[in-house]
């Protein structure tokens, strides 16, 4: 295993993992500047460092791993290793992981940094205590931002993060006489500019520039910009030249061969060691999907999209309808908000090409896509604000 040293800053933690639980503080020992936890299982013991690359305090995956595991791996991907009688998996980008035949979610995603695997320190902290030595244990997720009580309040303001699909060296889908990173760029920045014209609502995109950036730092930047609103825009594309319409997908299980051939499609990145995998390698992740808040909040954004996109486009052009589909880049930010991939049409029919390549159609598409936002926060408000709950 790698074991690479980050830049630690104050953080006090300890915890015993097993039975019994028992914790001294490292400053009660006399450390002027607190600067790791203690993390012991059964006679084990190790004090690992902490870093904060991102708003949450985390420590080194392969640390960790030589600490606690009792054999396994690391890489910048994926922790997997075991932990007694059960398997530990772990993998960037996603806060879900499995131990055993459970899934478990965390409020924070691991991560990669300067070529190394980064864990959040609750991963030590609060999961491993309530998990290890209790096979089948029932642990309720914790989800980052809830939409109550915070986004419920109308006095506060939402960071939505908008994400142009693919960039730079991936140009996505090729149509005629355009690329889809340049189509889905022209829209970004045209709802950037209808959101900067709606009260209490920051937009910031994923990329401003024909540039290539990674799913999971998709998310990562939606984390980093604590979000309350991540919707991805991406365009369509079929054998089929007389394929048209538009559709909203949220994170889950392909319900048709359809769908799971577009996840896996738009899940290939152009490094092939960069490449997340097929649609199939996210059943683990996906059977804990339903214990968040934010899942069905973004099936419930998803309609107020395609609804939005239906009164924009006209009667004319086919409603595709919301759609479930293991996409990857949605794994990091549903933790902290709900997601949505909007496809906003398909550049292989020439003319849906030619609308979503000019100003004009661009622009209607950001204003539809502008109104479910506005639509959606206020429904949120509704639903859940004054401190109340959905009915």
């Amino acid at each position: 295993m790698r074991r690479e040293r980050g830049s630690p800053r104050a953080l006090v933690a300890s915890v015993v993992l097993g039975v019994g639980l028992v914790g001294v503080p490292l400053a009660a020992r006399g450390q002027a500047q607190p600067e790791r936890i203690e993390a012991r299982v059964g006679g084990r013991r190790a004090e690992l460092g902490v870093v904060r690359h991102r708003p949450y305090p985390a420590i080194n995956a392969a640390a960790l791993a030589d600490a606690v595991l009792d054999e396994g791996g690391v890489s910048d991907q994926f922790l997997r290793g075991r932990l007694g009688s059960r398997i530990l998996l772990v993998e960037a980008g996603t806060p879900f992981f499995r131990f055993g035949d459970d899934t478990y979610q965390l409020a924070n995603p691991p991560y990669r940094w300067g070529g190394s695997l980064w864990v959040p320190v609750e991963l030590v902290t609060a999961w491993m205590p309530r998990v290890v030595g209790a096979p089948g244990a029932a642990v309720e997720p914790e989800v980052g931002v809830p939409a109550t009580p915070r986004r419920a309040d109308p006095k506060v303001t939402w960071n939505v993060i908008i994400d142009p699909g693919h960039g730079g060296r991936d140009p996505g889908t090729l149509g005629t006489r355009s690329h889809e990173k340049d189509i889905v760029l022209g829209i970004a920045r045209a709802l950037r500019d209808e959101l900067r014209g709606q009260a209490r609502t920051d937009p910031f995109m994923t990329r401003d520039t024909d540039v290539y950036v990674k799913h999971d730092d998709r998310s990562a930047f939606a984390v980093e910009k604590r979000g309350d609103l991540f919707v991805s825009i991406h365009a369509n594309s079929a054998s089929a030249r007389s394929a048209r319409g538009f559709e909203t997908i949220f994170l889950g299980e392909a319900r048709s061969e359809e769908a799971r051939q577009v996840a896996l499609r738009e899940n290939r990145t152009p490094d092939l060691e960069e490449a997340p995998g097929a649609p199939e390698e996210l059943t683990f992740i996906l059977t804990g999907l339903d214990r968040t808040e934010n899942l069905s909040e973004s099936s419930r954004f998803a309609g107020f999209v395609q609804n939005a996109m239906r009164d924009e486009r006209g009667r004319g052009v086919p409603d595709r309808g919301v759609k479930q589909g293991p996409w990857w880049v949605l794994l990091g930010a549903l933790a902290r908000m709900p997601s949505v991939i909007v496809e906003v049409g398909f550049v292989s029919n020439v003319d849906e090409e030619r609308y979503l390549a000019s100003a004009e159609g661009q622009r209607r598409v950001a204003r539809a896509i502008a109104a479910a936002i506005a639509g959606y926060r206020q429904d949120v408000i509704d639903r859940f604000g004054q401190g109340g709950e959905e009915p």
